[in-house]
């Protein structure tokens, strides 16, 4: 982009990112004729409703994944550092798929990997939207500004590709205007699509699918909580306008295996303890007060807030924590550079309510362990299936669900 002395050939071009992409579209000869893409972006649900689409679409191993759990096949698994890998990562990975046969891939799109241009020059052929709610402000300062960047992946489909949305979210029935796919709704209060007669149980949700008013199959899924239902809805709708039928689609459900890092269930001495992904307000309330519906004693809450993000969201999840947790253990969680005495602050500073703190999260594990008495849930919360944390620039190798293993000596 700028003027150099240099004595060898070079070119001097206006966008240096813009111009890798072409030339990695090129040099790993991208050309999407019979190779789906299918974007999934929302603020929470993006990996579950694309690794349940992805294991719904792979037929004879014909489906690949890409997103916040790495980069699947039936045949590869790949650890990956963003949600939305970087443009050369992706086009290298995609020329891998199609030398390979697969004919269609599942893809978590991030606000902040369209913003950095990583979906730049692809085809996608359909698109996902689960829900928007606070989060990323620290990048795109207000909720308008957010929407309108998730809005570019339904704004580049043509009349050709597919578009299915929660009709619930309020963001998700303005997405028909801006979109000229072929657009299809789903919800439980509205929607074409509808989940009926939801039955929630701590290891399963049942609910009938409707068209309409038609009933069309009855579902039961290993998952947990409501906010699955629509997770299930989006992965489903999807599959069946597709053109999976709804008897291959029952069937793949029942083969579902568990999300790493989303609601990770460990039962020991008459107590059960999870670990989630869970790191915005809306995840936050919606697995807390769906747990309040599972019979126990008490809720014992381990969570924090990752540095350099969201600050805004912090004392709102504060509270969150407070009034649906009977004890609430505020800890580290990825401060990375900014001082976590401010983290916790943020996060207490509307509480009137007792509550533990500590800035160690393998103490924090601990003492909520420690806190457990008979049929208690304890819930750790932030990291999901996250291997390690950043704590001033130094990474330190943290697991939650190992933690949770060594306080209990198993």
């Amino acid at each position: 982009e700028e003027n150099i002395n240099v004595s060898i050939p070079h070119i001097k071009v206006k966008n240096s990112k813009l111009v890798a992409i072409r030339l990695a579209k090129l040099f790993y000869n991208y050309i999407p004729v019979n190779h789906q893409i299918i974007g999934v972006t929302g603020t929470d649900g993006k990996t579950t409703s694309s690794l349940i689409l992805y294991h719904l679409l792979n037929d004879k191993n014909t489906s690949s994944y890409i997103g916040t759990n790495g980069i699947k096949t039936s045949s590869l698994n790949i650890k990956t550092n963003n949600t939305t890998i970087s443009s050369i990562e992706l086009y290298k990975t995609l020329n891998l798929f199609i030398n390979n046969h697969i004919f269609s891939t599942v893809m978590e799109v991030s606000s902040e990997g369209i913003l950095d241009n990583r979906i730049d020059g692809l085809d996608f052929s359909g698109a996902v939207f689960t829900n928007l709610s606070h989060e990323h402000l620290n990048t795109h300062k207000t909720m308008k500004n957010y929407f309108k960047t998730k809005l570019n992946l339904f704004q580049n489909l043509t009349k050709e590709d597919i578009a299915v949305v929660n009709y619930d979210d309020k963001y998700g029935r303005k997405i028909k205007r801006y979109t000229k796919a072929y657009f299809v709704s789903y919800g439980i209060k509205k929607g074409l699509y509808r989940a009926k007669n939801i039955l929630i149980n701590k290891d399963n949700i049942q609910f009938d699918f409707y068209k309409k008013r038609q009933f069309l199959k009855q579902f039961n899924i290993n998952l947990f909580g409501n906010y699955n239902i629509y997770n299930s809805l989006a992965s489903i709708v999807y599959a069946y306008e597709y053109g999976v039928s709804l008897d291959i689609i029952k069937e793949r459900l029942k083969t579902l295996i568990k999300i790493d890092g989303r609601f990770e269930t460990l039962s020991y001495s008459n107590n059960t303890y999870i670990v989630d992904f869970a790191h915005t307000p809306n995840a936050l309330k919606n697995i807390l007060s769906n747990l309040k519906l599972v019979p126990h004693n008490k809720i014992i809450l381990v969570l924090g807030s990752a540095g350099e993000k969201d600050a805004t969201k912090r004392h709102i999840m504060g509270k969150i924590a407070c009034e649906f947790a009977d004890e609430v253990i505020f800890t580290s969680e990825d401060p990375k550079n900014e001082p976590l005495y401010s983290i916790l602050s943020d996060l207490t500073k509307d509480l009137t309510t007792d509550y533990y703190l500590t800035y160690d999260r393998k103490e924090a594990i601990n003492l909520a362990v420690s806190l457990a008495t008979k049929n208690d849930i304890i819930l750790i919360t932030g990291k999901g299936n996250e291997q390690f944390e950043n704590i001033k620039g130094i990474t330190f190798k943290h697991n939650d669900m190992n933690e949770i293993k060594k306080a209990l000596n198993i």
